[in-house]
């Protein structure tokens, strides 16, 4: 998919998400990966269960590349766009809502044995 299209379904999935036509991005984190599972499990390793997660298939790292930039410099994520510092074939973006710092479990925060668990199984 091309970097405009995961753009607008990124914009409305957070529009849909926080009920808004205005949303704020500035709890949302947009990145790239070659590995959409292994690197959902290490976010949610930093901030346990994700509530809200979409990751969409771009054509190649540069349209993944953009759509990061976009997110972080316009839309105020709160990610910093690092152009290519990804591998070749990093062609998944992601986004998530981040939960707020008292949330934040492992390296990040506290973590409760349960909680912990729940981010795997």
């Amino acid at each position: 998919m091309n970097s405009t299209a995961i753009k607008g379904q990124f914009t409305r999935y957070v529009k849909t998400k926080m009920g808004s036509e205005n949303p704020h991005f500035n709890r949302w984190y947009v990145g790239i990966t070659n590995n959409e599972q292994r690197r959902k499990i290490e976010h949610q390793s930093n901030y346990g269960s994700l509530k809200y997660w979409k990751c969409i298939k771009a054509n190649n790292v540069n349209e993944a590349n953009q759509v990061e930039e976009y997110f972080s410099l316009i839309k105020g994520t709160s990610n910093l766009p690092f152009r290519n510092g990804a591998a070749k074939n990093s062609s998944w973006v992601y986004i998530f809502k981040k939960p707020t710092e008292s949330q934040y479990i492992g390296i990040n925060g506290i973590t409760y044995e349960e909680d912990f668990l729940k981010c795997f199984f």
